[in-house]
């Protein structure tokens, strides 16, 4: 890309197709119009954006420019992840989303890459697909939920799946998926923690189980700053030198395997995010926003400028370098 290093990246952008809606009106989840014409909901619960805002290159090309962002990852927002669904049904509807976000990033590619979704409960048909959406629709990677009907990401199942993809050198963005729960019914906790905590499992268990130390190339991006994880690395850390149950399946520390896994910024908090780079560093840092949700951070530049103890040479680094290392390897 000849303008390395010079643009603006946000690797945390959504984007789904209106056809998608027909795919997904039955089902263990059921996404239907919510109150308004074009508003979504999922099982009844209002998302925070709308069909319109999901689906205009327009619309976010405006956004975009109103918050200073120069190019956007386009990935299908989670409730798109049907891996209970029959597979060939996961399947129909993943080349759908593949195939206009394909058709999106075309008609932009200045301003937008995007991630393939694949139907994961089939690693066969997924790998497959991956293939055909980087291969022959020029996608730049693979979105994936955090689960896979309850099963996780480090499921033995999978690492297979993991395997191709670390050989096909492409990024994956790891995001939570909702995970139903009695306790985070109200007040849209569901969100606010449920998905961080979502992440922050996943993580632990990618870690714990050996399979970032089998596939340590294996660039993983990690959503709403990791949720808990880097807030409790040190206790799963202090977990894994003390307890044989904790360490039984991996021979290396967890606070040392992390070399291929990325953040993205979307804290909320600016302190947060200052915690974040000085953890993991501004080489392992990428805007990111959530567009166009209602939890996103509409201002995500603002938010970096005012992490504290960073230096502007990491804060260019976080907009403009490490999301091309992420999606592209660091040395490529």
């Amino acid at each position: 890309m000849s303008d390395k290093g010079t643009l603006t990246y946000d690797v945390h952008g959504h984007f789904m197709p209106e056809a998608a809606m027909d795919l997904m009106s039955e089902g263990q989840v059921v996404v239907t119009g919510g109150v308004g014409s074009e508003s979504i909901a999922v099982n009844g619960m209002l998302v925070g954006a709308t069909l319109h805002q999901l689906s205009s290159a327009d619309y976010a090309l405006e956004a975009m420019s109103s918050a200073g962002l120069h190019h956007r990852v386009l990935t299908p927002p989670p409730f798109t992840y049907r891996y209970w669904d029959d597979p060939q049904r996961g399947l129909q509807l993943c080349r759908l989303i593949n195939d206009s976000t394909a058709a999106t990033v075309a008609a932009n590619p200045k301003h937008f890459s995007g991630l393939a979704t694949v139907p994961l409960q089939d690693p066969r048909l997924a790998i497959d697909e991956l293939k055909r959406s980087t291969e022959e629709l020029g996608l730049s990677g693979l979105g994936v939920g955090t689960n896979v009907d309850g099963r996780l990401l480090s499921d033995p199942a999978l690492r297979d799946f993991f395997a191709e993809v670390t050989e096909m050198h492409a990024p994956v963005l790891v995001h939570p998926d909702f995970v139903p729960s009695q306790r985070y019914t109200e007040y849209y906790l569901i969100n606010c923690i449920g998905m961080p905590v979502e992440t922050t499992t996943t993580l632990a268990n990618m870690v714990l189980s050996g399979m970032i130390e089998d596939l340590p190339d294996l660039r993983i991006c990690l959503l709403h700053g990791g949720g808990a994880a880097p807030y409790l690395m040190g206790r799963i850390s202090h977990s894994w030198h003390s307890r044989p149950d904790t360490s039984r399946d991996s021979s290396t520390p967890p606070e040392d395997q992390l070399g291929s896994v990325y953040w993205d910024t979307l804290t909320h908090s600016p302190e947060a995010l200052g915690f974040l780079v000085s953890q993991y560093g501004a080489d392992h840092v990428v805007v990111g926003t959530d567009a166009p949700f209602d939890m996103e951070d509409a201002d995500p530049l603002k938010t970096l400028s005012r992490a504290p103890g960073l230096s502007e040479e990491e804060r260019h680094q976080i907009r403009s370098v490490t999301p091309l290392q992420w999606l592209y390897g660091p040395n490529r």
